[in-house]
């Protein structure tokens, strides 16, 4: 593993270490590409000089940069209050630019995380394609051809089509700009580049449903039991595949214990009070892996819990409002660790790495 720091999406976009880069500020007049064509604050109006780089926003675009090959030829910072995601050129230095809070709300309003990857990879594919160094400025070709970009990565990532759509289908407007196509023609372009990937690729989706076993025991807080006890691995326990009905789909989703599946096929069983997630419960991906065993308060991760990241990375321990904060460990798929203090989603200088 290369890097060694944490933070997007939230998903996004959970626990990060996070430091330092000192960043030029685009000056006015250079190339600003959006993710939304949506006029609102630029990153060259509210960041700073000394901008935030998340490592776990580097490794997810590590990640999708692996599957065709490719480098790295740009660098990541987060910008806050920008509401948006951007691929910019800064004194001659590609960046991609995102803001952190946006990114964790598109997760939450689409119910997955492949709705911020698509994001990044169509900001990624506008540094791979020359569209921020050729001087011609933002153009709806531009778009299209990294909306296509996008479908075609994140097919190679693993997602379904349906998957790769949301993001678009969330926050494409239904009118074309001067910058912008409008979301149908965004739609098709995303759709076009999963395709050609499948048909360059083909994949045996009937490999990737998971094998039945017995219910995950639910998490206790560790007050009661220790964590390491209450743990269940989502590679030896998965759950049935969604049922094709959304909604309430067993039990009582009311006040009491109930599955409910979300229109992106993921999941939620647990208790329930209010009709809002309160108690013990588990999210499961839309493939029916493990995304997140413990306590929920008033339809957010709260007290103890444990993250399961796609990477295969994951956090254990503390969460307040869907955040790490509190005693915690983030345990990275190759076997390192970070142990100490979160806050607001971020280490504590008492947190440790170890190898």
């Amino acid at each position: 593993m290369s890097v060694k720091a944490i933070t997007l999406l939230s998903a996004l976009l959970l626990p990060a270490l996070a430091h330092t880069v000192s960043a030029q500020i685009p000056v006015k007049g250079a190339f600003i590409c959006n993710y939304t064509g949506k006029s609102g604050t630029n990153p060259d109006v509210v960041c700073s000089p000394t901008t935030t780089s998340n490592a776990h926003a580097q490794k997810v675009v590590d990640r999708i940069l692996k599957p065709i090959g490719l480098m790295r030829n740009f660098k990541i910072i987060e910008c806050t209050n920008t509401e948006n995601c951007f691929a910019t050129v800064m004194k001659g230095q590609r960046f991609i630019v995102y803001d952190a809070a946006f990114m964790q709300s598109i997760e939450e309003e689409t119910e997955t995380d492949w709705s911020a990857i698509s994001i990044m990879a169509h900001e990624i594919g506008h540094h791979l394609q020359g569209h921020t160094i050729d001087g011609t400025g933002g153009q709806p070709q531009k778009e299209l051809e990294a909306d296509k970009f996008s479908g075609f990565v994140l097919h190679q990532m693993g997602a379904s089509l349906d998957e790769s759509l949301v993001a678009v289908r969330a926050l494409g407007d239904e009118h074309a700009t001067s910058t912008h196509p409008a979301k149908p023609a965004r739609l098709e372009s995303v759709r076009k580049g999963w395709l050609e990937a499948e048909s360059m690729y083909p994949k045996n989706r009937s490999a990737a449903k998971p094998a039945l076993a017995s219910a995950p025991r639910p998490v206790t807080s560790p007050v009661a039991s220790a964590p390491a006890s209450t743990v269940v691995s989502p590679r030896s326990v998965a759950a049935a595949p969604a049922k094709a009905t959304v909604g309430c789909v067993s039990g009582d989703c009311e006040d009491g214990k109930g599955t409910f599946v979300y229109p992106t096929r993921e999941r939620y069983v647990g208790e329930f009070e209010e009709s809002d997630k309160h108690g013990v419960g588990t999210e499961y991906y839309a493939d029916g892996k493990v995304k997140y065993k413990g306590n929920f308060r008033d339809n957010l991760r709260a007290d103890y819990g444990v993250y399961y990241y796609r990477n295969g990375d994951r956090f254990e321990g503390w969460f307040q409002k869907n955040i790490p904060n509190g005693k915690g460990s983030y345990y990275f798929a190759d076997g390192d660790r970070v142990t100490g203090t979160f806050k607001n989603g971020q280490p504590t200088a008492d947190c440790v790495l170890a190898h």
